[in-house]
């Protein structure tokens, strides 16, 4: 269970107003009768260990209640300051992490609009890109329906004029590598602790790398980027198809 400052203060309290109860209850603890209010203020004194000496307790039991309240005092004492800076180290914590998070998915879908103009052209380079059409395509439906009109032939297009002295085909790989570092960079800066998280995460990036391995002059390595690319883009995988869920970003709202 987490400590936090509130529980621990709650604690302090307790402790004082069992103490009071113990304090007034107990017969001759005190050389002289007290009231509610004396039992109260000696507890506050005695758990505070201001100890000013007006009243003390002569009784064995009463002595050991004081000692034992004193001595609790200074360490709830301790335990809610070490309470408070580990909330604020924590609030900072939280705060880098979000940071990091909202980062990550800004440069995320800033690849996701960059990479569909390079897709578009690819696709009909000699009818250029709506300045719209990049962002309509972020779309996960809209971008089924577009590259799968026609049986698809834009997408085999794609296919068909990557070359790796293509500008555009380059843009894309060059994009996959910017992917790869930005989400490298987010893992080393959140310190991802979740194992779970971690390896899905560590599985994205080696799926990037070997994306960025493929040779664009070779037909089954053109394949094999498209392939990856729509996983991605399309959120498919070859198991259950279209599963309508970005990996990336289902794993860095979990974070």
């Amino acid at each position: 269970m987490k400590v936090t400052p509130l529980k621990v203060f709650l604690s302090y309290i307790t402790v004082i107003l069992i103490c009071v109860i113990l304090y007034f209850s107990l017969p001759e603890t005190f050389s002289r009768e007290i009231t509610f209010g004396d039992s109260l203020y000696f507890s506050v004194v005695t758990i505070t260990t201001l100890g000013y000496g007006d009243l003390s307790p002569i009784s064995s039991a009463g002595k050991t209640i004081a000692a034992t309240e004193a001595l609790l005092g200074v360490i709830l004492m301790g335990v809610f300051l070490l309470a408070v800076s580990s909330q604020l180290i924590e609030r900072e914590e939280r705060k880098r992490i979000d940071a990091a998070k909202a980062n990550l998915k800004a440069q995320y879908n800033a690849w996701r609009q960059n990479i569909m103009f390079s897709l578009v052209f690819l696709a009909e380079p000699r009818q250029g890109v709506r300045s719209d059409l990049a962002e309509k395509l972020t779309d996960v439906k809209y971008f089924r329906e577009y590259f799968k009109e026609d049986d698809s032939a834009r997408w085999y297009s794609i296919a068909n004029n990557l070359t790796s002295d293509s500008y555009y085909s380059n843009e894309i790989i060059n994009g996959i590598e910017a992917l790869q570092h930005h989400i490298e960079i987010f893992v080393t800066v959140v310190r991802v602790s979740d194992a779970e998280l971690l390896k899905q995460l560590t599985q994205y990036v080696d799926h990037l790398r070997n994306m960025r391995k493929r040779n664009l002059d070779d037909y089954d390595d053109q394949k094999g980027l498209m392939r990856d690319l729509w996983s991605i883009l399309a959120q498919w995988d070859l198991s259950s198809g279209d599963h309508n869920k970005d990996i990336l970003l289902d794993v860095i709202e979990k974070i």
